[in-house]
């Protein structure tokens, strides 16, 4: 731990090198000094000057730096010590005296060495909390910010607090008898203060916190008198003193700001940080807030040390609505056609299967009368008689929108090199008029990327047209970043139709991925819980996940009586599409559920899942609203873990035990389909439960329940 604070300063405008300062609070060590020396300048060039400062020193004190062992280092270091070494002392009223001469220095030099040594505290030591995009901060004022100053972050070492008291000597005067703080955190910095002062041998000031602006909601009592001194810690606006001066007799001279980026005429203050943050801070009142309109959520800074209110645990309820118009033009083109899928590869080979695949074969073989008219449009827009190359991606749905460009083209297509990607060559590209690049579906746009690095070499007059049958890029800032990446250069990007998905990357773990490695620790001897060898039907799903089955109606475990989990006659998000039901997969269902989960998580506002600071989860009330068992299964595997933690919340956990009680007591109708994967869930660990309310679902009345359920109900209570 070190006795000293060092930081570099410049001595003027005009000088490029910057000094170094070296300040100790308590004694002062020579061998402390050469070590700060050596580090900085292992990272910075040779210092103009160094100065070593100390608190309340006489010349005395620094004869350990006359000793021949120091002067050769610092030789070696700096050079010459009569020119490079200075030594300064501070006085107990914050006076910075040169040791030799007992001359007060130059009040710029002082001014300069007080303000880079403060600066260099800051931002070490992080005195601006800055929000991002989706959050941003309610000041205790009532305003909204983007910034806020935290002082107590400052004060977190011994020497760089004793610093920062310099600064507040001169407003130490011995007949104060006590001093207002804004938050109890600097009081460390003002007793700090006190102390060097020495004015105070025998009875030193009150420091007491009124708490900001709690104070005018308390009625504190403030004394009102010229033995008082408020300090506020910090401000973006002046505010709090001039609601201070409203409010109290107090005047001007007697309200002093520690850190300030703006106040208000005749406001003192001791920092200025204003320099020290790029961009400044916007703060605005509510009713402006730029943020609230961008759908920013708000993060109330709150008591009396000025910190982030504490975690909400809210519970979101999915409503029709959350579907919106857009969405429901989608699944009422493509739904129930076995044109959504999952789990499958776009190629032949073996690569990672797709999470959310669509079947653009399939599309095109019978398309949507609606899809079919806007592929031709922008093929005849598209397809000019300068395009000479037509390029499709190596998946079997780009092949098969390229075959439907042939047969709209007929003749035409014979003048056209159809190639595909993995068969681009360069060198025969060169200089060459403009292409087609065709993708049957985008997860995240790297093969057009790949595809536009390829075809850099093309005519500078000719263009690029990326046509796209299907876009699953998540967002709309993932999209807005994609096409400009292809439109450079004056090309573009053409998208028949947008479903954004959630990216499921092959390292992404999916219930799926949860449920396998649960059931094999239960089929191997060694690992299993209890020693019951797993029943057939859990046995099964063993294969089904591992072969990576993409059967569209295999995506959930059967129904405790041994059915595939169906839609029945209604399906709320669907009631306004004329769909049939009865032919839906649990793929189409899944796929469903996980759109309307992707939009509410990229939601800013308050009616969403995504929280940078609240935990959002889905309402037990959901799975009531919705007890068809593959949209219950849906919901329990499109969720992520977090959003099924009901032990945040005690409340929360029993109204979720009812519903899952209520499921497995049904477990023999309808009522309980997804009885297993609500089991399963837990099992996992993705659904989480306090405990006092797992033990009603380990001790549930299971004599008369299929064995599955037992199994699983056994393995809960073996891993308690």
């Amino acid at each position: 731990m070190s006795n000293c604070f060092a930081f570099r300063f410049s001595e003027s405008n005009g000088n490029k090198r910057k000094s170094l300062a070296i300040f100790f609070s308590s004694y002062v060590s020579p061998d402390s000094a050469v070590k700060i020396i050596k580090a900085d300048i292992e990272e910075n060039l040779a210092p103009l000057n160094v100065y070593i400062l100390a608190v309340g020193a006489d010349a005395g004190e620094f004869i350990g730096f006359s000793q021949v062992s120091f002067q050769d280092e610092f030789i070696s270091f700096v050079g010459d010590a009569n020119e490079k070494l200075k030594f300064l002392c501070i006085t107990t009223d914050g006076r910075i005296e040169d040791a030799t001469s007992s001359q007060c220095v130059a009040e710029e030099l002082k001014q300069r060495i007080l303000n880079a040594g403060m600066i260099e505290i800051f931002k070490k030591r992080k005195g601006l909390i800055t929000s991002s995009s989706s959050y941003h901060f309610v000041k205790p004022s009532g305003d909204h910010c983007d910034k806020f100053i935290r002082a107590s972050n400052l004060l977190t070492s011994g020497e760089e607090v004793a610093f920062l008291a310099i600064s507040l000597l001169p407003h130490i005067q011995q007949g104060i008898k006590r001093i207002y703080v804004d938050t109890s955190s600097i009081s460390y910095l003002i007793s700090t203060a006190i102390l060097m002062s020495g004015k105070f041998s025998t009875k030193p000031p009150l420091i007491e916190s009124f708490e900001s602006y709690a104070a005018f909601n308390q009625d504190f009592d403030f004394i009102e008198n010229e033995d008082s001194l408020i300090l506020v810690s910090a401000t973006t606006s002046g505010s709090l003193v001039k609601k201070l001066l409203d409010k109290t007799t107090f005047n001007n001279r007697q309200i002093l700001t520690l850190f300030y980026s703006k106040l208000l005429d005749g406001q003192a203050g001791v920092f200025d940080i204003s320099y020290a943050i790029p961009g400044g801070i916007t703060s605005l009142k509510a009713t402006d807030c730029i943020f609230c309109k961008r759908g920013s959520k708000q993060i109330r800074i709150v008591s009396d040390q000025f910190l982030p209110e504490t975690p909400k645990h809210e519970l979101l309820v999915i409503k029709k609505t959350d579907f919106d118009k857009e969405r429901g033009i989608f699944f009422k083109h493509f739904a129930t056609r076995e044109v959504l899928n999952w789990n499958r590869s776009s190629t032949g080979q073996a690569d990672y299967p797709e999470h959310f695949f669509i079947d653009v074969a399939k599309v095109l073989s019978k398309p949507p009368e609606s899809f079919s008219a806007a592929l031709e449009k922008k093929i005849k827009k598209h397809v000019s008689r300068d395009v000479k190359t037509i390029i499709h991606l190596n998946d079997s749905g780009s092949e098969a929108l390229a075959d439907k460009l042939k047969a709209v083209l007929g003749n035409d297509a014979n003048q056209i090199d159809w190639l595909k990607l993995t068969q681009v060559d360069e060198g025969p590209l060169k200089d060459s008029a403009s292409v087609i690049v065709i993708a049957g579906a985008i997860t995240s746009g790297r093969k057009l990327l790949e595809a536009s690095r390829k075809l850099r070499c093309i005519h500078k007059s000719a263009s690029i047209t990326y046509l796209v049958g299907f876009s699953k890029l998540p967002t709309k800032e993932t999209f807005e970043q994609l096409e400009k990446d292809l439109e450079l250069g004056g090309h573009e990007l053409v998208v028949l139709r947008k479903c954004p998905m959630p990216r499921i990357k092959e390292h992404t773990k999916t219930a799926w991925d949860w449920e396998l490695e649960k059931l094999n620790q239960c089929a191997d001897p060694l690992t299993n819980m209890n020693g019951e060898p797993l029943p057939k039907i859990l046995s099964a799903r063993i294969k089904t996940i591992e072969v990576s089955n993409s059967d569209p109606n295999q995506l959930f475990l059967l129904s405790p009586v041994g059915h595939i989990l169906k839609l029945r006659r209604t399906f709320a998000f669907w009631s306004d599409l004329e769909l049939e039901t009865d032919i839906a997969t649990q793929a189409d269902v899944y796929w469903t559920i996980q759109s309307v989960l992707h939009d509410l998580r990229i939601r800013s506002d308050e009616r969403g899942l995504a929280s940078t600071y609240h935990t959002t989860l889905i309402s037990p009330a959901c799975f009531d609203r919705y007890n068809d068992g593959v949209i219950q299964a849906s919901l329990l595997r499109a969720a992520k873990p977090t959003e099924l933690n009901y032990t945040v919340d005690a409340d929360f956990s029993r109204r979720m035990t009812d519903v899952v009680l209520a499921v497995l007591h049904s477990w023999n109708n309808d009522q309980g389909e997804a009885a297993l994967e609500f089991l399963i869930a837990i099992w996992t660990g993705r659904m989480e439960l306090v405990d006092e309310h797992l033990k009603e679902i380990i001790y549930v009345d299971k004599k008369h329940m299929p064995e599955e359920m037992r199994f699983i109900i056994e393995q809960l209570k073996a891993g308690r």
